[in-house]
């Protein structure tokens, strides 16, 4: 199942790491080539308030995780900053694949001032499209759904993936 919590960023925070992401664009990077000037990575970050930030969201994820999962949650992988320029899209996938761990997939978002960028999964053979509201959340189980992101037309799309992996207690 899917959850979607609205307002779960603060706005003054998400323009922080949108304003951030902005003057700092020279720190992208990623090993893999159709993320490298997508992605800045929590290690890369100089800045400790917004790396503060980055794991206060990630432990409100985890509580988010925990209730609506039933479980007990830690980060998978390092927080980082998304930014989708024009162009931009991702095809459908799973986000749990061999070798990866984790259990469930976190996406938020900063902005929704963009055309195109949609989220959208694969159920029952159909494309389902969501437009998600800049400061909303979707957490979703890993290895459960197939989605990916639709062309970003005009403007750019601001969020922070993360995953989170169930702790073996």
């Amino acid at each position: 199942m899917k959850h979607i919590i609205s307002d779960f960023v603060h706005p003054q925070d998400a323009q922080a790491f949108i304003t951030f992401f902005e003057k700092n664009e020279h720190l992208c990077f990623d090993v893999r080539e159709f993320h490298k000037d997508r992605n800045i990575h929590y290690e890369d970050i100089p800045d400790k308030k917004i790396k503060d930030l980055l794991m206060y969201y990630a432990r409100k994820n985890i509580f988010f995780i925990d209730h609506h999962f039933k479980t007990k949650t830690d980060v998978w992988a390092d927080m980082r900053l998304c930014r989708w320029k024009e162009g931009h899209s991702m095809p459908l996938h799973v986000d749990k694949q061999p070798p990866d761990q984790m259990d469930f997939s976190s996406l938020v978002y900063l902005n929704d001032n963009y055309s195109g960028g949609e989220l959208y999964f694969l159920e029952n053979k159909k494309e389902v499209n969501l437009k998600m509201k800049a400061l909303s959340c979707i957490i979703f189980p890993s290895g459960e759904y197939v989605h990916g992101v639709k062309k970003v037309l005009k403007g750019k799309r601001y969020t922070i993936p993360s995953w989170y992996i169930k702790l073996q207690l």
